[in-house]
């Protein structure tokens, strides 16, 4: 065989070899499968991407649906086996990392004390311990947390890794999530994994994807860059408006003295002309009072007539006194007087509409808080002796509740009473079933906008803890 024909037949291998690894590249795998997979074994923090927003968040009600369906056979040790503690919440721009604290902890470990400005790592950790519990966070819109956030939930798990406590994250986002944690790889280093929600495959966590998606400008610069054109443009045409109109410009700043004075340089001409006349007629016609028509014609002209104007002398201080004296006599008292008689009138007015306004207002919230929308079924709860619900929201301000009710009066509700930063605080939920699938698809039955408001599930253990919490 020659070495021309056997360079050919191994490049036919290679191709079919190459073909048949993007085959098998290709073929879809369960993303929840692949999650349970890397949680068990490679003890990582996962981040589901998808651009497409109804992809991930389904792939989160499905992953929520099997940790519910999913069989206890976690264990502490080989005697006691381990309740799971999930926390679903759904992420928004518009929460600062304390609010996002403050829902995953109250969520996990209801009517206890923590501090929110505490890293994650510390105060779930510190909790999980003394309840010994596991605990999975589920995060939707992994996007719109913070890199800090981020950090501190894969710092989270990697240190339950090393005291054995067992600590589940999962995040399901947009591919942004993917590439600001590319960009910062070197916190990020075997703490997260990376899975494409289409296919199910592990994505590095340096792909050439997370960078070559990056713009080159982003939306900041743009915007800089539009700024600073606007400002180059406006200062442009207000120094071509200025050199333009100097003329006029310059003219509004004289006072009034230049301005006569330019006035009487170009009246000069005629200022000759007037007082030659004027020495001519005024040799002919001395001895005639009667004025001539050169007079007559200067008059008219507003120029100086024969006689020699008045001489201007400076006023004295005898003359500045009774000039002011004269002037306090003609002031008008009437006016004065209607003014002040107008003005308690108007006062008085405005304090009686602003006492109004004040008791009308009291009395809206006494209204408001009166009596509770509500009817509180402490007894129901405690009378279960396990079970879950859906809690579907929970409120501190009643008038938000009467609302809440009023807008969605076709939903069951029942109620109870916990306490929360000392405050009194109304928690509506659905009825108690006997496991968390029957929970699970009541959750999923809900009006999509109470859904994203973030209802989760809650056993009634937690319940019967707050309402004694509150009791006592």
């Amino acid at each position: 065989m020659s070495a021309l024909a056997n360079k050919h037949i191994n490049h036919n291998i290679e191709l079919s070899e190459a073909i048949t690894d993007a085959q098998q590249a290709a073929t879809p795998i369960s993303v929840t499968a692949r999650i349970d997979y890397i949680l068990r074994f490679s003890k990582q923090a996962v981040l589901v991407v998808d651009d497409n927003t109804s992809n991930y968040t389904q792939l989160a009600r499905q992953y929520l649906a099997n940790l519910s369906q999913a069989p206890s056979n976690q264990k502490l040790n080989s005697n006691v086996a381990q309740d799971v503690n999930v926390a679903f919440v759904v992420a928004s721009s518009k929460l600062n990392d304390i609010q996002m604290r403050c829902r995953l902890v109250e969520q996990l470990f209801a009517n206890t004390l923590f501090d929110p400005e505490q890293s994650l790592a510390v105060s779930i950790l510190r909790l999980a311990k003394q309840q010994n519990d596991v605990v999975t966070i589920v995060i939707e819109h992994a996007h719109a947390l913070s890199l800090q956030l981020k950090y501190e939930l894969c710092q989270l798990v990697d240190i339950a890794n090393k005291t054995k406590i067992k600590i589940n994250v999962v995040l399901f986002g947009q591919e942004h999530a993917a590439q600001e944690i590319s960009q910062n790889k070197s916190i990020f280093d075997k703490k997260i994994s990376i899975v494409e929600a289409n296919s199910g495959q592990v994505i590095a966590i340096d792909n050439a994807r997370f960078n070559s998606s990056t713009p080159l400008l982003s939306s900041k610069s743009v915007l800089r860059i539009s700024l600073i054109s606007m400002v180059s443009v406006a200062i442009l045409l207000l120094s071509w408006f200025f050199l333009t109109e100097h003329e006029n410009f310059s003219l509004i700043g004289l006072s009034s003295e230049k301005l006569m004075t330019k006035q009487v340089v170009a009246s000069e001409p005629k200022l000759q002309k007037a007082e030659e006349v004027k020495t001519i007629t005024s040799k002919a016609t001395i001895d005639r009072p009667i004025a001539s028509n050169d007079d007559i014609y200067l008059a008219i002209l507003g120029e100086v007539g024969a006689e020699p104007l008045a001489e201007v002398k400076p006023a004295e201080s005898a003359d500045i006194l009774q000039a002011l004296a004269f002037s306090e006599q003609h002031i008008a008292a009437p006016e004065t007087t209607k003014v002040k008689a107008i003005e308690p009138t108007l006062s008085e007015v405005t304090l009686k509409q602003s006492k109004k306004a004040e008791v009308e207002k009291q009395e809206l919230v006494t209204e408001a808080t009166a009596t509770l929308p509500v009817v509180l079924n402490h007894k129901y709860f405690i009378e279960q002796s396990q079970g879950y619900v859906v809690q579907i929201a929970g409120f501190s301000d009643l008038t938000v509740l009467a609302e809440f009710i009023a807008e969605y009066k076709t939903i069951e509700y029942f109620s109870y009473e916990k306490s929360l930063n000392k405050q009194k605080f109304i928690v509506l939920t659905s009825q108690v079933f006997t496991n968390k699938a029957q929970a699970q698809v009541a959750l999923s039955e809900l009006p999509n906008a109470i859904q994203q408001r973030g209802a989760f599930l809650k056993s009634v253990s937690i319940i019967k803890r707050e309402i004694n919490t509150v009791k006592g």
